[in-house]
C-alpha cells in the first residue's frame, strides 16, 4: 500500500511544523511561524480552521491534520509516528504510542488492522521499526501482556484505546449502596510492580491514580498520542486524560475539526479524487414521495450492477453496487422502519438473503465481508447505525425515506457512500459517482443538510450536484401512477405511512423492476448525471496542469493574497528562470527526457559503507537530560534535567554483556535512529560497525548514556559525506552533459503573505513582500534606490525559486535590470562564513556561468572578502554598470 500524493504532503507539513517547533522554545510561535512561513497569518485573523495557538494540553504540541472521510487518516497517522519519533527533538527515547479512538466499534478494527501482520497498516509500521512492533489494547495492557519494561524499550508498544473507557468510573452494588470504583487504568495492578522502578519521573504520578497503575505505566513514558477523529473527543474529562498521560506530542486527525484544533494540514475533495479515493460528485435527486424513492433507488442500482457486470467482461474489476435505505427512528404509524422496508423489498421479487437490517438493536452485518464475491448483500437498510468505522465501498446509493415533511438526516450517513471502490478510476463512468434519492417538500432545506453532511465528512458545496430532472416529467409522473388507489379505496392523507402498499402496488413494482432495461427516467438520470461527472473531472484536470489545487484557498481570506504590480506584469510574463534538468534513461515504458533535477537523484551508487569512518564524539558528554515542561504561563519551555533513572535503565541492558555483543547492539540500535531517503539501513549499520568498531568499553558506555547525542553526531557526519558525494556527482554530470539549464520557474499571479510581514520599500514586484532581517533590508533598500533596477522580489525560502543542485538553493533576492539581466543576490552577514555559504557561491556561480550574460549571482558580505563573493559596496557599483 503506497501513500498517495496528497498523504506524502500532509506528511512533509508534520515533518516542517516539527522542523519549526524544534527551533522555538514557545509552541504559539512555531504555530505562528510555521504559517507565517506559508505566507498565513494566523494572529492576522480568525475563522473555524485558522487562528493563534491554543494551548490545552499541558503545554504539549497539539496539532490537527484535516483530512476528509475515506482520505486515509489511519493509513497517515500509521506513517507520522515514524516522521515524529525521528524528528521531534526531546532528548529521551520515545518508543511508545497511546492510540486514542471514539468508539467501541472502531476500537475493534483498529486493534484488528495493527495487530493484523498481513494488514497494509500493519505491514507499514512493520517496515518502518524493523518488526520489533507490540499492539495491544486496554484488556491485554491491564494483564501486562508483552509490555515489560524491557519489551517496552526494545519494541515500539502501540495502545490501542477508548477514551471512554478511561475516564468512565464503574458503578457497583455494595450492600444497600451502590459504590462508584475508579476506571480500571487507574487501579493498584501487580503487573506492573517490576515498572515502578524504571519511571523516569517518579515525583511526578499522576494523583488518583495508584503508582501501579496502568496509566502511570503509560504516562511515565510521555507517549506520542494519536486521536482518531477528533472531534468526537472534546469533553472536559478528556481533555483531563491528555494531561494525565504527559504526552510528548499530540496529532489529531479529523475531516471536521473543532474551533479550537491547531491545524497543520488541509486535504481537499479536489486531491481526493484526482486520486480516486472518492466517489464524487454526489448526484442529488427529489423525487415525488418515498415510494418514488424505493423504486428509484432499486432501478438505479440494479443498472448499475449491469454497467459492473460488463465492465467486469472486459477487464474491470468486481463491484456489486449496495443501496443503503435510510429509515426514519419509529416514532409512531405516520414513520416508516426497517421491518416495513424489508417486506416490501422481498414482496418485489428480492431475494431476502440480499436484503441486511443494521441498527443499533439489530447487527445483521455482522461477520459479514461485503467486499466478498460470495456475499449476495445489495440493500442495507438503516436508521443511523453507519456512522464512522463503518465503510463499504461497494455502497453507491443513499436512498431516504422520510416522509415529505420530514427534514432529512443524513449527516451521519452520507459519507459511508463516499469510498470509491479499489481506490481506481473505473471504466464506466456513473460507477465513479455516488447518488442520493430523497423525496421533500423542502428540497431547499434538503440540499442544505446535504451540504451540511459533506461539510461534516471534509468535503463541501462544491462536491454535488442536483439533478434537473424536469426534461423528463413525463417520466418522473408516470412513476406515482403506480401507486394510484382504486376507485373504492379511501384516500389516505399525505401524511399517512408511505409503503404501506397494496397487493396490487406491490405487483405492478414488481414487474417494474425486474425489468432488465432501464427506464427513460434512469437512463436520463444516468446522462446527466456522466455529464456532471465529466465536469467535476475537467475542472479538476485543469486545476491539476495548472498546479491550482490549493486546500488552503478556500480558507484564506482574499485580502491576504497580494498579486503583482500592474506596471511590471508585462515584463514578468515574458521572464522564465532556468534550473537544472536532467535526462532520464530510455526504458520499454517510456522515452528518454529531460526532467528537473532532484537532489536525492545525485544519491545513485553513494556507498556509505565504504566511507571515512572518524567521527568525533567529543560533542558526547556524559550527562542523562530529558524534557520538562516549566511554567511560562500558557506556553511551553522546554528544559533539561538529570535523571538517572533513564541512565540506569539503558545501562542495564548493556550490562554483562560482552564488547563485542555491546557493540552489536549500540549499533542495531543507533541504525534504527537514523533515516536517510536514499541510504538503505543495512549500509547505516555496516558503517555504524566501523565507527564504533575501536572503540574501548568506557567508550562505548559513554555513547550507550548519551545515546540521543552520538545519534546526531553520527547523523552529522552521514550528511557531510552525502552532501560532499552529491557535489561529485552533480559536476561529474555536468561535465558530461547529462546536466542542463533550461527555463522552467515563472511567477505566481499573486502571493499570500502575513500582514505583519509586509516591507515597505519601493519596486517590489509584487503589492506587499516578505520581512527581512536587518541586513538584508539595508542591502535591498540600496538596491531599490539604483535607477537601473526595474523590479525586486524577496525570494521566499522553500516556496519561490530554487537553485536545484546538490543542494536546493533559495536566493534572497531575485532583482530584475532595466537593461535585462536578472540578478539573484544572496545576503549574508559577515558572521555566516561556514560551509553551506561556500556551498551556495559555489551553486550559485555555476548556475550564472550556464545561464548565459543575462544572468547573474553575487553572494553579498557586509565587508568581508570572500572567494566567490562581493561586498555590499562592489554590488552597488555592479548595479550601476548594468
Amino acid at each position: 500500500m503506497q501513500l498517495k500524493e496528497y498523504q506524502h504532503q500532509v506528511l512533509r507539513d508534520l515533518e516542517q511544523y516539527i522542523e519549526t517547533l524544534n527551533g522555538s522554545k514557545s509552541l504559539s510561535v512555531a504555530y505562528s511561524q510555521y504559517w507565517g512561513n506559508r505566507g498565513v497569518s494566523v494572529n492576522g485573523f480568525s475563522n473555524s480552521y485558522l487562528h493563534p495557538y491554543v494551548n490545552t494540553v499541558n503545554g504539549a504540541p497539539r496539532v490537527t491534520l484535516k483530512v476528509p472521510t475515506a482520505g486515509g487518516k489511519t493509513f497517515i497517522a500509521c506513517n507520522a509516528i515514524k516522521r515524529i519519533m525521528d524528528n521531534l527533538q526531546t532528548g529521551t527515547p520515545n518508543r511508545v504510542v497511546a492510540w486514542f479512538v471514539p468508539s467501541d466499534t472502531i476500537l475493534k478494527q483498529t486493534l484488528e488492522k495493527l495487530q493484523d501482520a498481513t494488514h497494509p497498516y500493519r505491514q507499514t509500521i512493520d517496515a518502518l521499526f524493523s518488526h520489533r512492533v507490540t499492539v495491544v489494547d486496554k484488556e491485554a495492557a491491564l494483564m501486562g501482556q508483552g509490555i515489560s519494561p524491557v519489551q517496552m524499550h526494545d519494541n515500539l508498544t502501540i495502545f490501542v484505546l477508548s477514551a471512554q473507557s478511561f475516564v468512565e468510573t464503574i458503578r457497583v452494588k455494595k450492600d444497600k449502596s451502590v459504590e462508584q470504583l475508579k476506571p480500571r487504568a487507574f487501579r493498584e495492578n501487580g503487573n506492573f510492580l517490576e515498572h515502578t522502578q524504571y519511571y523516569v519521573h517518579p515525583d511526578q504520578l499522576i494523583d488518583n491514580a495508584d503508582p501501579t497503575a496502568l496509566i502511570q505505566v503509560i504516562a511515565q513514558q510521555n507517549p506520542l498520542v494519536i486521536v482518531d477523529e477528533s472531534h468526537n473527543f472534546k469533553a472536559d474529562l478528556r481533555v483531563e486524560l491528555l494531561n494525565n498521560l504527559s504526552p510528548r506530542f499530540i496529532l489529531e486527525l479529523t475531516a471536521t475539526p473543532r474551533d479550537n484544533s491547531n491545524i497543520i494540514s488541509f486535504v481537499d475533495a479536489m486531491q481526493l479524487k484526482r486520486e480516486n479515493m472518492v466517489k464524487l460528485p454526489v448526484i442529488v435527486e427529489n423525487r415525488n414521495s418515498p415510494k418514488d424513492v424505493l423504486v428509484s433507488a432499486i432501478r438505479m442500482r440494479n443498472s448499475l450492477e449491469q454497467h459492473a457486470v460488463e465492465m467486469e467482461k472486459h477487464g474491470g474489476r468486481y463491484i456489486r453496487p449496495i443501496v443503503l435505505f435510510q429509515a426514519q427512528p419509529k416514532i409512531d404509524n405516520d414513520n416508516i422502519t426497517f421491518d416495513k422496508i424489508k417486506n416490501n423489498l422481498i414482496g418485489f421479487g428480492i431475494p431476502e438473503e440480499q436484503i441486511k437490517i443494521k441498527t443499533a438493536n439489530k447487527d445483521e452485518l455482522k461477520s459479514i465481508d461485503l467486499m466478498s464475491r460470495a456475499c449476495e448483500v445489495r440493500y442495507i437498510i438503516t436508521i443511523n447505525a453507519l456512522k464512522e468505522g463503518w465503510d463499504c465501498p461497494f455502497a453507491y446509493i443513499l436512498a431516504t425515506l422520510a416522509n415529505k415533511t420530514s427534514r432529512v438526516d443524513v449527516e451521519q450517513i452520507l459519507g459511508r457512500i463516499l469510498r470509491q471502490p479499489y481506490t481506481t478510476q473505473h471504466q464506466n463512468p456513473l460507477l465513479n459517482l455516488s447518488y442520493v434519492f430523497t423525496s421533500s417538500n423542502d428540497f431547499r432545506d434538503t440540499v442544505e443538510r446535504i451540504i451540511l453532511s459533506l461539510q461534516k465528512a471534509g468535503f463541501s458545496k462544491k462536491d454535488f450536484r442536483e439533478v434537473n430532472m424536469d426534461s423528463v416529467a413525463e417520466e418522473k409522473k408516470s412513476i406515482p401512477n403506480l401507486f394510484d388507489k382504486p376507485q373504492n379505496q379511501e384516500k389516505k392523507n399525505e401524511v399517512e405511512d408511505a409503503i404501506e402498499l397494496s397487493i396490487e402496488e406491490v405487483a405492478t413494482i414488481k414487474e417494474t423492476i425486474q425489468n432488465d432495461a432501464p427506464s427513460k427516467y434512469i437512463q436520463d438520470l444516468q446522462k446527466q448525471a456522466e455529464q456532471m461527472g465529466n465536469e467535476y473531472n475537467q475542472k479538476i484536470n485543469e486545476q491539476s496542469q495548472s498546479g491550482n489545487i490549493d486546500p488552503l484557498a478556500a480558507i484564506i481570506p482574499t485580502e491576504m493574497y497580494y498579486p503583482i504590480n500592474e506596471s511590471y506584469k508585462e515584463v514578468v510574463a515574458e521572464i522564465n528562470l532556468p534550473v537544472f534538468y536532467t535526462k532520464t534513461v530510455a526504458s520499454i515504458f517510456s522515452d528518454e527526457e529531460w526532467i528537473p533535477l532532484e537532489k536525492s537523484m545525485l544519491t545513485k551508487g553513494f556507498d556509505l559503507p565504504s566511507k571515512d569512518a572518524t567521527v568525533d564524539f567529543t560533542i558526547v558528554r556524559p550527562q542523562g537530560i530529558t524534557i520538562d515542561v516549566a511554567e511560562s504561563g500558557d506556553d511551553y519551555v522546554p528544559v533539561r534535567r538529570n535523571n538517572q533513572q533513564a541512565i540506569d535503565f539503558i545501562r542495564q541492558q548493556y550490562m554483562d554483556k560482552s564488547a563485542t555483543t555491546q557493540k552489536e547492539m549500540l549499533s542495531k540500535q543507533i541504525a534504527s535512529m537514523v533515516k536517510f531517503d536514499n541510504v538503505v539501513e543495512p549500509d547505516i549499520k555496516k558503517y555504524i560497525d566501523r565507527v564504533i568498531s575501536g572503540l574501548d568499553t568506557d567508550a562505548i558506555a559513554s555513547l550507550v548514556d548519551n545515546l540521543y547525542l552520538t545519534r546526531d553526531a553520527i547523523k552529522e557526519k552521514i550528511e557531510i559525506l552525502l552532501k560532499d558525494y552529491q557535489k561529485q556527482v552533480f559536476l561529474q554530470w555536468l561535465n558530461v552533459g547529462k546536466i542542463q539549464l533550461k527555463g522552467h520557474y515563472t511567477f505566481i499571479d499573486a502571493i499570500a503573505m502575513p500582514k505583519e510581514e509586509m516591507v515597505g520599500i519601493d519596486k517590489g514586484l509584487y503589492v506587499a513582500e516578505e520581512t527581512v532581517n536587518d541586513f538584508e533590508y539595508d542591502v535591498i533598500s540600496a538596491i531599490a534606490d539604483n535607477p537601473n533596477v526595474l523590479f525586486w522580489h524577496r525570494n521566499r525560502e522553500k516556496k519561490d525559486f530554487c537553485i536545484n543542485g546538490y543542494i536546493n538553493h533559495y536566493p534572497d533576492f531575485i532583482i530584475r535590470m532595466k537593461s535585462g539581466n536578472t540578478i539573484l543576490v544572496e545576503a549574508k552577514g559577515d558572521h555566516l562564513v561556514n560551509d553551506d555559504s561556500k556551498n551556495k557561491i559555489w551553486l550559485g556561480n555555476k548556475w550564472a556561468d550556464l545561464a548565459g550574460s543575462d544572468y547573474k549571482y553575487f553572494m553579498v558580505f557586509q565587508t568581508k572578502e570572500i572567494e566567490g563573493a562581493i561586498t555590499v559596496k562592489q554590488l552597488l557599483q555592479y548595479l550601476n554598470e548594468l
